[in-house]
This record gives C-alpha cells, structure tokens and sequence, in this order.
C-alpha cells in the first residue's frame, strides 16, 4: 500500500459553494454600512423631536386664562347715567331678560318705583333676585350705580335724582380711640398684610371694600369676614369699639387712596 492518501478531486460544485462562502462576511459588512449610511440620510430629513417635545409640554401646562394688564395710570373716568345702561345694564333691561323690568316700560318699573330710591339702589349695588351686584360690573361706583338707576327710573315715569346716603363721618375724639382698638386688636394684620389682611396703606386693596359702605365692613369686622376673625380675634370686644376701629381704618384708606389718586394726576 502507498503512504500517500490519494486527494478528493475538487468538482466545480464545491468551488461555487467556497467561493459563495468567502464572500458572504464581507458582503454582510458592506450591506450593514450601507443601511447605516441610509438610516443617517434619513434622519437628517426629519424634524428635531426635541423642539416638538418642548411644544407640546408648553401646551400642556400653559395657564387657561390670559392676565390682561391694566395702566394704573389711566385716571377713570365716571359714566353717566345713559352710559351705565348702555354699557351694563343694556344687556337685560332692553329685552327684559332674565325678568328684568324693560327700559321705558311704566307698567314694568311701576310696584319696583314704588318702593323708593333708597331700594332700588341697594338692591342695584348689593345684588337682587338673579341680577348681579351692579350689573355684573364690580367697577362701577357706588355714583355710578345710582346715575344708572335714576336714569332707568326715571325714562319710566319717577322723578329720582342720583345721590347718596351720606355716612357720618367720625369725630376727632372717635378717630383717636379707633386707633387705639386698630392698634390693639388689628395692627399685627392690618400694618404687614399678614394673613392676606388688606393693608392700611395699600389703596388698591381698599378701593372695593369702601364701595360696599360702613355697614358691610362693621358687620365684617364684627361676625369674621375676608379670611379674619370676628374682632380681630378679640371676641371681648364690643361691637361699638370695632365699629371705631373700622372709622379709624376706612379713615386711614382714603388717605392713601386719595395720595395715589393725585400721584397719578401729576
């Protein structure tokens, strides 16, 4: 026998297969490059997802109303009677909506006309049945509110004329002891703003308050009202000493709002 084993004879079948195989790795590695280079194209075509993550997040959390700024500077200008029914009272009393007495109708305004000036203006100011406190429009003033009225009444056969019930105002000697009780039983609050207390000085804050008259903030003052408590906290209080120390504050409120009001004049 021969030492020598005798080699298989390669057939062309097993040429293709080797040569198939030694192509594949590297074809399999071009391929990859390719779609890499492909999926780099692509992107590049696509928009940022990051500025549209941002978007939609500032959507998400963005407030559901709109703070509209007012110039504190503007000095206000008071409507007359005409121009309080036509920019607030209009709404309802031209069509009678809401039971609403109609504007020039006598037989509407009548029984209402009867129960007098004094009346119709609180009920005008403070709210009644399912009109709103003055129309719906917190800023109107007290004055303003009673032109609208008198203006109304009167195209209905009264003979109104647009005033006022002039409180009294308190004495030198009533200030004083006012401001003793304000110092006692108030000034923590009231000096700092402490609480959300309205502060003595801040005539943006007293402004609404005043409109509402002495009686609102006495029965305020003495039953708790505005997130404070009755009396300042001190229920030994009397009525009468906490009424003073109202004097003493509405006093003390137009003051400021009368210095703002000028500040802004000049």
């Amino acid at each position: 026998m021969s030492d020598h084993q005798q080699m298989t004879k390669t057939t062309p079948k097993d040429f293709i297969a080797a040569t198939l195989g030694g192509l594949f790795a590297p074809g399999l590695t071009i391929f990859m490059i390719v779609m890499l280079f492909l999926g780099i194209q692509y992107k590049m075509g696509e928009t940022d997802p990051a500025p549209l993550a941002d978007k939609a997040v500032r959507e998400r959390v963005q407030p559901f109303g709109v703070s509209l700024a007012v110039d504190p500077n503007v000095v206000k200008v008071e409507f007359t009677g005409e121009q309080v029914y036509n920019e607030v009272c209009a709404g309802c009393h031209a069509s009678g909506a809401l039971g609403s007495p109609k504007f020039k109708e006598n037989a509407d305004w009548g029984k209402r006309i009867g129960q007098g000036y004094e009346t119709l203006l609180s009920h005008a100011i403070k709210g009644f049945n399912k009109m709103p406190a003055r129309g719906g429009d917190p800023d109107l003033t007290d004055m303003e509110v009673a032109r609208g009225v008198v203006y109304m009444t009167n195209a209905a056969g009264a003979n109104f004329q647009a005033m006022l019930k002039k409180e009294v105002e308190p004495t030198a000697a009533e200030l004083a002891n006012g401001q003793s009780v304000y110092a006692e039983n108030c000034a923590s609050c009231h000096n700092t703003g402490m609480t959300g207390a309205q502060k003595l000085t801040d005539a943006q804050a007293w402004i609404p308050l005043i409109k509402e008259g002495k009686d609102y903030l006495y029965n305020a003052a003495i039953n708790g009202s505005f997130g404070g408590p009755a009396k300042g906290g001190n229920l030994k209080l009397s009525d009468a000493d906490t009424k003073l120390a109202v004097d003493y504050m509405v006093a003390q409120a137009k003051s400021a709002i009368d210095a703002t009001s000028k500040a802004k004049a000049k």
